[in-house]
Order: C-alpha cells, then structure tokens, then sequence
C-alpha cells in the first residue's frame, strides 16, 4: 500500500514537472513570436479596468490608430486589440478577452474580418492562430477552439505541439520574445500595439472615395462564414446587453478593384444596425476625417504615421462628442505611465517621419529594437 503511494506521488510529480516544463517552453521559446504576440500579450500587462477605449480588428486598427497620441492630446487611455489579418471568427472570443480584463467606456469593431469575401481567408489557419496562439487556455478559448476548429484541436489547445520544433526559426524571432518579456518587466508596452511603415503611397489607380458619400450604396453580399461569423457576434453583443459596442470601417482608398469589398462593407453595415447598434464608415464618410489620399497612406489599406496622428485625433473627438468618451481618474503611477507612453509615440512619429523623408521604407513594429532606437529621442521636442 505504501509502496503504490509513492508511485503515485511521484507519478503525479513527474507529470506536474513535465506540464511545467512544456508551459514554460510553449510561452517562452517554442512558439510563434511576431508582433502579433507582443500585442496580444501587452494588453494582459495593462492595469484592469485602466482603459477608456479598446480597438478591435485586424491591421487598420495598428496602423490607423495611435494610443500614446490620444493620450496626449485629450488624455483618453486605449489600446489596440487587433491581430493581422484577423478573421471575424475570432472576434466574439477577443470581445470575451477584452472584458474579462477592462471596463471601457467604448469598444470600437472595425469590421475588415468579415470583409474579404473569400471563405479560405476567414478560414485560413495563419489568421486565426494569430489569435489563438497568444491567448491564456481559459473557457473563452475552449469555447472558441469547440467553434472553430475541426482538426489538430491538441495543436489549439497546447501550442507546443504545433512548435515543438522551430527552433531553426529562434535567432530571428528573439527578439519578439524578449519584447514580450521586457513588457512584462515594465508593466506595459510603450506604444500599445502601434505598426506602420514609413513610406508615402502613390496611388496610379483611379480613387473613387470623392463619390462614395453621394453614390455609393450598391452592396454585395458576405460570404456564408461571413456572415454568420457577424451575426454571432451582434448576437453575443445583443444578449450581453452591451451598449458600450460601436462598430466602423476604417478610412481606406478604394479604387476599382477593391470596391466590391466597400459594397460588403455596406451590406455589413445593414446587418450591424439591424441589431441596433451604430456603424461608422469612414470609406463613404472620407472627406469630414481630413485625410489626404496623397499623403497620408502607405499602400490602399493603411495610413501612414501622417494619416494615423489625423485619424486618431479625428477619431478620438468624434467618439467623445458623439459617445460621451471621457477620460476616466488615474493613479499618479498611471498617469506617469500613459506620459510615458505619449512620449514614445513622438517619438515614433518623428523616427518615421525623418526615415520618410530620407526615402528609407521599413516596417516599425513595437519592438524592443525600435523601442531602443527610440529611446535617444524621448522629451527632446519637435
């Protein structure tokens, strides 16, 4: 009897070791480390119920929207919960991830996840572990690997059985690692998620934004997943009685070959207030943001950091006036952080700006080898 007492303890020891083992390896070395990852993570580091706003969505909401800005200028704390080419699959879930940690006076949805009319891309593996990968193993994604996942499910579950080998792929993806770390250490990230890239796009296709507010209400449909995918988030938001939920479509350029994704962007803003709640198309409503096509953008679908600073201060006084957005109290460790982080975002702009200017194109992720660069030109002015 004794005997089998201690087999079973050190069973249960050596099955508790190797749980600790892997959990340590798939969050710190065996996993997929990008900027999608640092994001993800950055927002668990945020104080809870700290933020004004939260955006969620896919790269418009990284590269249009720039918190330590907003922060500045009308001291409304946010951050930016959004994954590359995020697929309106995960969008129900991250909504579940952003309330389980904050209560903001507004939640913004840009809705490009459920705008490719392609059912592979809202499907497509890469865009959903963007997500799934960097989030803890709680009910919420138990709920959302039940969903959305058919085949390697344990892959979902653990990752580490996904990575278990890239170490071949380790030297370039360190640096994300210690980023995350290196947040951690702080207690938050410097620039909340910011990615842009520091070039000025020269459209040689003919923009049809000028005539969109007039003559632009022609529609085509989602894709059945789409579809669906939406309904199931309006449905959760509408049974949660969720009335701090605005929903949008960020400012693009929209030429001929990507008009039929601004059709679905009409018939998405049907469905959205067909459950009664607001839709903000900044595609059809391009002119009253101030933006300019041929400055303010790197390709079609961003803005660059010129159109980020418009956008955001557009953004932010808009949402105040029209949805009551006031900044909340902060601790002075708080406020000391989020000047921080306003200082970093200076600094970012004006470390985009002199690359711009010297014809130097690059992507600028919030990484710790950006956030270093940054760091000489903290608080020295414009």
């Amino acid at each position: 009897m004794k005997t089998n007492l201690l087999r079973t303890i050190k069973l249960a020891c050596l099955l508790a070791a190797v749980a600790v083992t892997v959990g340590l390896l798939q969050e710190h070395l065996l996993c997929h480390a990008d900027h999608n990852r640092q994001r993800i993570k950055g927002f668990y580091d945020e104080d809870e119920n700290s933020l004004d706003v939260v955006y969620l969505g896919a790269s418009e909401v990284y590269s249009d929207i720039a918190p330590g800005y907003a922060y500045e200028r009308s001291g409304v704390t946010g951050y930016l919960f959004a994954t590359q080419a995020n697929s309106i699959l995960n969008y129900k879930a991250q909504l579940k991830n952003i309330l389980s940690r904050q209560s903001p006076s507004l939640i913004v949805i840009e809705l490009n996840g459920a705008l490719y009319g392609d059912e592979e891309e809202v499907t497509k593996e890469a865009n959903l572990r963007n997500y799934a990968d960097n989030v803890p193993l709680d009910l919420t994604k138990l709920e959302w690997i039940s969903e959305n996942v058919t085949e390697n499910r344990l892959e979902y579950l653990v990752p580490f059985a996904k990575y278990h080998d890239v170490w071949s792929d380790f030297p370039s993806e360190m640096k994300y690692q210690k980023t995350v770390w290196q947040d951690k250490m702080r207690g938050y990230g410097c620039l909340k998620g910011v990615l842009n890239e520091t070039a000025v796009f020269k459209n040689t296709q003919r923009s049809m934004n000028s005539m969109l507010a007039q003559s632009g209400d022609s529609k085509q449909p989602l894709t059945q997943t789409e579809e669906k995918g939406l309904r199931d988030l309006l449905g959760y938001c509408k049974s949660e009685g969720l009335d701090n939920v605005v929903f949008a479509r960020f400012p693009h350029i929209v030429v001929r070959r990507t008009f039929s994704r601004f059709e679905r962007g009409n018939a998405v803003g049907d469905i959205v207030r067909e459950y009664g709640y607001d839709y903000l198309n900044f595609e059809r409503d391009f002119e009253q943001t101030g933006l300019d096509e041929e400055t303010d953008f790197y390709n079609l679908d961003h803005l660059n950091v010129y159109g980020q600073k418009k956008f955001t201060a557009y953004l932010t006084d808009y949402l105040a006036q029209n949805y009551a957005l006031v900044p909340r109290e902060l601790s002075e460790s708080q406020r000391a952080e989020w000047q921080t982080c306003a200082d970093y975002y200076d600094a970012y702009y004006r470390y985009s700006d002199s690359l711009i200017k010297q014809g130097s194109t690059t992507e600028l992720s919030e990484d710790c080898e950006l956030i270093e660069a940054l760091e000489p030109l903290l608080n020295i002015g414009s």
